[in-house]
């Protein structure tokens, strides 16, 4: 019976790992003409425990452990051990193996497709071959399970962020991802930097945002997020559309979670909401100063208003930098000069941000 579950488990992975390609692989190492691709299945209880990595490269005697070492080079949150050829540790964000156990190592044409090899120092390096490696000795006829793509955790940092909501010595980020693109192709994904002392729960940081972003609204119930709308854009939990819930310390250390109650955020530690499949993405900052007084308006100024080749920015302070927002909250130009040539911009509202020693200020503009 043993071997007719393995099997039957076998098969079902097998074909659910088919639809992994080339094409959803979104971190990429290297330089060249060839590719490989490689998969790193920790078979832990986290979720996601197995990610897949792009290489690309030109040489003729790469082995399998080049492939690995250049992702480790690549990705401060990823380390290994290879003494003699042999897979010893791999480890990566909260994902750790020890030397009680093993590394099985795996190759073929695709991501479904693989058998064992003859471990990392000692199997070629192929153009368009795939190469994993799986953790533990209880899955030695397994190959890995079907991944999700990699994120780089250099992809954004704290350090990115220019307006935090609320005030103390904790910091965190929640990045809000829509599971679509713009017409860019660049992910609706969005970023909020949140301060507070102590420990939050994830309802508590989205109503810190709530309360002081007039364009962010969310509700809940059951324990799950049912709607959240960002300026334009809105996710309405409803059949299979829903929110999926993520704690990290970066892009690259996504760990889905059941139910709000399951997100306890300390200082450095990251919220993700995901409308869809796709774990947060690469954000964008979300706009932050909308509250600001009009008294203080009144010391700037923007012409002409509408407009379609160019503003000028009139303000007796010094000028330190000039952002321009989309309606969605997507920067699109950053000047240091008062005079800013908009007409690459298309038609419609824009959010004009003028930063100066002294304060910053939010100014509607319409591009004709």
């Amino acid at each position: 019976m043993r071997k007719i579950y393995l099997f039957f488990l076998l098969l079902c992975m097998q074909l659910l790992s088919a639809q992994f390609t080339e094409n959803d692989i979104k971190f990429w190492v290297g330089t060249g003409s060839k590719k490989a691709y490689f998969i790193a299945d920790f078979n832990d209880s986290s979720t996601p425990n197995s990610y897949a990595w792009g290489y690309r490269f030109d040489g003729n005697d790469l082995l399998m452990e080049d492939l690995i070492n250049a992702i480790v080079a690549a990705e401060p949150q990823m380390n290994v051990d290879i003494p003699t050829g042999y897979l010893s540790i791999l480890n990566y964000n909260h994902h750790t193996s020890t030397i009680d156990d093993s590394w099985i190592t795996w190759s073929g044409s695709s991501a479904s497709g693989m058998t064992w090899n003859n471990g990392v120092g000692y199997t070629p390096l192929v153009d368009g071959k795939w190469y994993g490696v799986s953790y533990g000795l209880d899955h030695y006829d397994i190959p890995p399970s079907p991944p999700v793509p990699a994120y780089s955790s250099s992809w954004f940092t704290p350090s990115q962020v220019t307006h935090w909501v609320g005030t103390g010595n904790n910091k965190s980020l929640i990045v809000i991802d829509f599971g679509t693109d713009n017409a860019n192709g660049n992910a609706n994904s969005f970023v909020f930097g949140i301060k507070y002392n102590g420990s939050i729960t994830a309802e508590q940081a989205l109503q810190l945002v709530q309360t002081q972003i007039s364009y962010f609204n969310f509700t809940s119930a059951n324990n799950q997020i049912s709607n959240l709308s960002l300026n334009s854009f809105t996710g309405n939990t409803s059949g299979s559309d829903s929110w999926k819930l993520y704690k990290g310390k970066d892009l690259s250390s996504w760990q889905m979670k059941a139910s709000l109650s399951q997100v306890q955020l300390n200082n450095n530690d990251w919220l993700g909401l995901s409308f869809g499949q796709r774990r947060p993405f690469t954000p964008t900052e979300a706009q932050l100063t909308l509250g600001t007084s009009s008294v203080t308006k009144k010391k700037f100024g923007i012409y002409p208003n509408p407009a379609s080749d160019f503003i000028q920015v009139e303000t007796d302070e010094k000028l330190q930098e000039v952002n321009i927002y989309s309606a969605t909250g997507q920067k699109v130009k950053t000047s240091q000069v008062a005079k800013i040539n908009i007409q690459a911009l298309q038609t419609g509202v824009y959010f004009v941000e003028i930063k100066t020693n002294d304060s910053s200020t939010l100014h509607k503009i319409i591009k004709k």
